[in-house]
């Protein structure tokens, strides 16, 4: 049996039989190539795995990098706040590792204060890898960008009609072949029967839906991105870090409901390669939605004991009834409190997508990162936290 699945540039394929496979050295190479209408690629096989003997569970695996002929001319309109700018940053990163060019455009002037944060302050990277960087008003995006054409457009910042309708009315009349939209998972109506699949049910009422719908009306070419919860350096957003904030500093973490929500929490990563996928391989995203998800789900009180066993401290839990306090549950944790989970279904089927995030080893890295930017020595306040904790009659540790 061999399965394939492609995260582009490369693609790892994995073989599993019952006979003995050998290659005979570790430089061994199968190279070929393909000729499809006017375009062409080539492919190369390494094997990683050189032999094993005839076993029921033994897999052979070994790297195909893909050099397509077509490179793609992309604009990111990228936003400037929230938890989606960062999206934009690996994205462009990536595109430009696989040889395609790339134009950012992020909302709002080059000089102001949020350009000073993470993922702002790296756009130094994007310039590096021989990418561009323009700042100005999506609604203006003929001006902002000048005369240069693109094949793909996507927008990642607007959440309504209003702001989205200018950038798709100019990338059609500018001849962009393939528009692409973040969207939110967010739209989902709550079901009894998780996880949301594309296809399911959506709030008629929300922004995002009026501009999925206005996409599907303009362009032969596009795809939707619903993303959920990310984690990843160069994020603005808090969300494994309201975790580490209370585990450092020996503080109950409150959590409200009972702590076995499920929720998704993928790295960005992984929803960057999605989106080049979907660049690469146009006619298989066409007129589709997908949700921009790692494919596991993780409880609440689940992600808090994976921060604390990242920062290599116990964690100590605390459940409470939102009502019962009088807190607002929004304004007091950083996810839904309900079940609020999506998988990936149609980037594993369609675009041969697969998931790399790994929350136990992932967030090694960002509580690394935690210490190095010193947020653990940032004085903090907790109030929402105290009244929660007072209501119970929790100590705090001063």
């Amino acid at each position: 049996m061999a399965t394939l699945a492609s995260s582009s540039p490369s693609v790892l394929f994995s073989a599993s039989s019952t006979n003995h496979l050998l290659f005979p050295h570790s430089s061994s190479r199968l190279s070929f190539s393909s000729s499809l209408h006017s375009s062409s690629s080539s492919l190369s096989i390494s094997p990683t795995f050189l032999a094993f003997t005839s076993s029921n569970s033994h897999a052979a695996a070994f790297t195909i990098s893909a050099s397509a002929a077509e490179k793609k001319k992309v604009l990111i309109v990228n936003t400037n706040s929230g938890g989606h700018a960062v999206i934009g940053f690996y994205f462009a990163k990536e595109l430009l590792g696989a040889g395609h060019t790339v134009t950012i455009l992020t909302v709002g002037e080059e000089s102001s204060e949020k350009m000073k944060k993470p993922p702002f302050n790296r756009f130094p990277e994007i310039v590096s890898a021989g990418g561009r960087t323009v700042w100005g008003n999506p609604a203006e995006v003929g001006s902002v960008v000048g005369e240069e054409a693109f094949d793909v457009v996507l927008d990642n910042n607007g959440k309504d009609l209003e702001a989205v309708r200018p950038v798709i009315d100019w990338a059609k009349s500018s001849g962009a072949k393939q528009f692409l939209f973040i969207s939110s998972a967010g739209i989902y109506k709550p079901t009894d029967e998780p996880p949301h699949v594309e296809g399911d049910v959506v709030k008629a009422d929300a922004g995002h839906v009026g501009v999925e719908k206005y996409i599907e009306e303009t362009f032969d070419s596009w795809a939707v991105f619903r993303p959920q919860y990310m984690i990843g350096s160069g994020n603005n957003k808090d969300c494994e870090e309201w975790f580490f904030d209370r585990i450092v500093r020996d503080r109950p973490v409150p959590i409200p409901g009972s702590g076995l929500q499920l929720t998704n929490i993928a790295h960005v990563r992984d929803l960057s390669s999605m989106l080049t996928l979907a660049v690469e391989n146009p006619d298989a995203a066409n007129g589709s939605i997908f949700n921009c998800v790692s494919d596991r789900a993780v409880t609440l009180d689940g992600m808090a004991k994976l921060c604390a066993q990242a920062a290599g401290r116990p964690v100590n839990i605390v459940h409470y009834d939102p009502k019962a306090v009088g807190i607002d549950a929004k304004k007091a944790f950083p996810f839904r409190n309900l079940h609020f989970y999506a998988e990936p279904r149609a980037a594993k089927t369609k675009l041969g997508w697969r998931s790399t995030t790994n929350l136990p080893e992932d967030l090694k890295e960002r509580f690394e990162e935690y210490l190095k930017i010193g947020r653990d020595k940032k004085a903090i306040q907790f109030e929402l936290d105290d009244k929660i904790l007072e209501a119970l009659k929790v100590p705090v540790s001063v």
